[in-house]
C-alpha cells in the first residue's frame, strides 16, 4: 500500500482525539474530551447529586470532609449500558468505570485530610466502519477500526475543618491528569497485494486547580453548603511536546438539605461549570459549552432487615452536556433510586443505585437521536 496514506491515518485519528459526530460514535454522550460521570458518590448520585455537597465521599466540596472522625477508605464501581436511536440505525456500548476512589484520616480533634481520585471525563469508544477506496486505480474494500481509551483524572488533596456545630470549611489542591489513546487501523480482504495501516496516537494531559467551600448548619434541620473551584493551566502534550493549552473549568455550586422530617431528608443542589475554558485544547475549538447542573433527592431510613437499618434514596437530575454533537448542545435528563446498608458493627457500608437518563441535541441534524442509558453504581465506605 502507498506510504502516502499513512500521514492521512495520522491526521484521521487526531481528529477523533478531540471530537467527532454522533453517527460515527454510536453516542451522544462521549463527544469532545468525553462524558463526565459527575464525582459523585453511590450515595451522592442517588440523591440525584443533592447531597453532592454534604457527602465525605465526593470531592465537590472540601469541607464536607470535616465530618470524618474516623479513618475511611471508599472505593467505587459503575458499568453504564447505553443504547442510541436514530431514524435509520440503533447502536448499542457498554463502559464499566471505577469513576472514584476517596480516603480520609481524622487530623486532630477538628480536622480531616483526604484523598480522591475521581474521574473527571471519561473518553472510551470504539467504532468500526467499512468504505470502498480507490487504491493504485483499483476499487478496494476498506475495514477501518478507530478505538479511544482515556480519561482525565481529577487528583484532590483535601482539608476540612469543624469550627463549631455550625460551621464547616475546606480548601483542596487539584492535579488533573490523564491520556487519551487512540487506536486507528485499516485492513483490506486481500492482504497480499495490500499492507494493513496500524497507528496508534498518544496524549497525555496535566492541569491543575484550587477549591474551597463550606457548609452552615443556621438551625438543627436545616443545612446550605457552597463550593467553588478555580482551575488553572490544562495542557495537551505528545512525546513531552505542549500541542495545545486551555484552562481547567471553574465551577461554582450551591446545596440546601432539609431534615426537619424525622428519619429523613430532603436536598438539592445547583452548579455552573466553566467548560468553555478547554477550548482550544483539541482540534475543534469550539466544541465545548458551559453548562449548568440541578438535582433533588430524598434519603430516608427504611425497615430493620437481620437488624442493619436499610436507607432508600430516590432523585433526579438535569444537566448539560459539556461537548457539543454536530454543533447544538446536549442535554440529559436523569432519574435515579438507590438503597445503602451497614455491616461489620458499622464500620462498613454498602450503597447501590440505578440511573436511568435519557439525552437529546440541540442540532437539527439530530434531532431523531434519542441515546438512553442505565447506570449501575457500586459503592463501598470502610471505616478501618
Amino acid at each position: 500500500m502507498r506510504r502516502s496514506l499513512l500521514p492521512m491515518a495520522g491526521a484521521f485519528a487526531l481528529v477523533f482525539v478531540a471530537g467527532s459526530a454522533a453517527h460515527a460514535q454510536g453516542t451522544l454522550s462521549t463527544q469532545g474530551f468525553g462524558f463526565p460521570p459527575g464525582q459523585l458518590s453511590t450515595r451522592a448520585l442517588s440523591t440525584g447529586g443533592g447531597l453532592g455537597l454534604f457527602d465525605a465521599d465526593s470531592p465537590l466540596n472540601p469541607a464536607a470532609i470535616a465530618t470524618s472522625s474516623d479513618p475511611r477508605v471508599f472505593f467505587q464501581y459503575e458499568p453504564e449500558f447505553r443504547r442510541l436511536t436514530t431514524t435509520d440505525a440503533k447502536a448499542n456500548t457498554t463502559t464499566a468505570r471505577f469513576p472514584l476512589t476517596s480516603a480520609s484520616i481524622p487530623v486532630g480533634s477538628k480536622a480531616s485530610a483526604g484523598l480522591s481520585v475521581s474521574t473527571y471525563l471519561d473518553r472510551s469508544s470504539a467504532t468500526t466502519s467499512t468504505r470502498e477506496a480507490r487504491i493504485s486505480d483499483q476499487d478496494v474494500t476498506v475495514f477501518e477500526t478507530v478505538q479511544m481509551l482515556g480519561a482525565i483524572n481529577d487528583v484532590r488533596l483535601a482539608l476540612g475543618w469543624g469550627a463549631s456545630r455550625k460551621l464547616q470549611i475546606g480548601a483542596g489542591a487539584h492535579v488533573f491528569t490523564g491520556q487519551n489513546r487512540v487506536f486507528f487501523s485499516q485492513t483490506f480482504p486481500d492482504s497480499l497485494k495490500f499492507t494493513p495501516v496500524v497507528q496508534t496516537t498518544t496524549l497525555g494531559f496535566t492541569g491543575f486547580a484550587a477549591s474551597a467551600g463550606a457548609i452552615v448548619r443556621p438551625s438543627p434541620v436545616l443545612a446550605l453548603a457552597v463550593s467553588g473551584r478555580k482551575g488553572g493551566a490544562l495542557r495537551s502534550k505528545s512525546n513531552d511536546s505542549t500541542v495545545s493549552e486551555a484552562n481547567v473549568p471553574d465551577r461554582y455550586s450551591a446545596a440546601l438539605s432539609y431534615e426537619g422530617i424525622t428519619g429523613a431528608s430532603i436536598s438539592a443542589q445547583v452548579a455552573r461549570e466553566t467548560w468553555s475554558a478547554m477550548n482550544g485544547l483539541g482540534s475543534d475549538a469550539s466544541s465545548a459549552v458551559d453548562a449548568w447542573e440541578g438535582g433533588l433527592g430524598i434519603e430516608t431510613a427504611g425497615p430493620r432487615i437481620a437488624e442493619r437499618l436499610i436507607v432508600f434514596r430516590a432523585g433526579s437530575r438535569y444537566r448539560t452536556l459539556p461537548f457539543q454533537a454536530a454543533g447544538g448542545k446536549v442535554n440529559e435528563l436523569s432519574f435515579v433510586g438507590g438503597i445503602g446498608a451497614q455491616f461489620f458493627r458499622n464500620r462498613a457500608a454498602f450503597d447501590m443505585a440505578l440511573q436511568y437518563a435519557t439525552r437529546s441535541a440541540e442540532a437539527a441534524s439530530l434531532s431523531a437521536a434519542r441515546e438512553r442509558s442505565f447506570i449501575l453504581s457500586f459503592g463501598l465506605r470502610v471505616r478501618p
